[in-house]
């Protein structure tokens, strides 16, 4: 590699850096450089590669729709490089650099940031960033590496890995039937009502998708309350406001406790799948792989799945 081409390199790693700090100031902080050397270098990028990737203000700085593109070509081709480094270096088999990954909340929050000690104990230098969100997100915009999402996206600028496969049931508080009458199969549905749950909104009309002889039928139902987080979802449900379906290890507490009962038992929803989303890229990087691999094994373990890795 030439002295050019590494100075092609160095001037990705600052916007790299750049883009992850989220102005210039923290970058060269990270960096031990002096701020005004980070502005010339992302100056003569932007003039090497013939367009703005920054828009800059004395208040704010964010990258145009070319600078998130030239982003994930820049991490593709500086974490290229850096395998190439340690391509014959002994290795411990420990994960190094910066994973960030967007989860959804309860997911998150229950399951996967208790296990996190376990995984960054056998990794010391791996640096995990972590968000949390219901919502789908851009993976490139946002600068993340990957995601885990509930349901297959169509999204074709995503690779889709399936976790697993998780039951739904249909349930309601008793208070709710005490309201509104017995619920026990879906003949009864006609006066009954659905809380509706939408990432973002505004959402769909609500409906119970009821198979019948492998036939989806769509069973209309009213709604009085709209929420577009899982945990409004599940507290809206137990305080009577209406019929959910759920995820059976997410509403498997309440069931015990009584707070929630299934109902409308003729009713069958197919299983949904847990993905683990990623954006296509030339080469992907060991960590993110083994990350993928880890959570499965964690999600198995803590009973989400039915299936595993398939």
């Amino acid at each position: 590699m030439t002295n050019e081409d590494m100075d092609r390199v160095r001037q990705m790693e600052i916007f790299i850096q750049v883009m992850e700090s989220g102005n210039f100031s923290r970058a060269a902080n990270v960096l031990g450089v002096p701020r005004s050397t980070v502005t010339t270098v992302i100056q003569s990028l932007e003039d090497r590669v013939g367009t703005q990737l920054l828009l800059r203000s004395t208040r704010q700085m964010k990258a145009t729709e070319e600078g998130h593109r030239f982003l994930a070509t820049a991490r593709e081709i500086v974490e290229a490089v850096n395998d190439t480094d340690r391509m014959f270096r002994p290795s411990d088999d420990r994960l190094e650099g910066r994973l960030r990954v967007d989860v959804p909340n309860r997911l998150g929050r229950r399951i996967l940031i208790p296990a996190l000690p376990e995984f960054l104990g056998e990794h010391p230098d791996l640096r995990i960033e972590l968000s949390s969100s219901d919502s789908m997100v851009d993976l490139i915009a946002e600068g993340l590496d990957c995601i885990i999402r509930v349901g297959r996206p169509e999204d074709s600028e995503m690779i889709c890995k399936k976790l697993g496969e998780f039951s739904v049931v249909t349930c309601c508080s008793p208070s709710y039937l005490q309201r509104h009458g017995p619920l026990d199969t879906s003949d009864q549905l006609n006066g009954h009502q659905m809380i509706r749950y939408g990432p973002s909104l505004p959402t769909r009309p609500s409906s119970i998708a009821q198979k019948r002889l492998a036939e989806m039928v769509e069973l209309p139902v009213s709604e009085t309350v709209t929420v577009n987080n899982a945990e409004a979802y599940y507290a809206a449900a137990r305080a009577g406001l209406g019929i959910i379906h759920a995820p059976a290890f997410e509403v498997e507490e309440y069931l015990s406790s009584r707070e929630l009962v299934t109902v409308a038992h003729d009713i069958t929803i197919p299983k949904q799948q847990l993905s683990f989303l990623y954006t296509k890229r030339r080469n992907i990087p060991v960590r993110v792989e083994r990350f993928r691999d880890w959570v499965a094994g964690v999600f198995s373990r803590a009973g989400v799945f039915e299936t595993y890795l398939q």
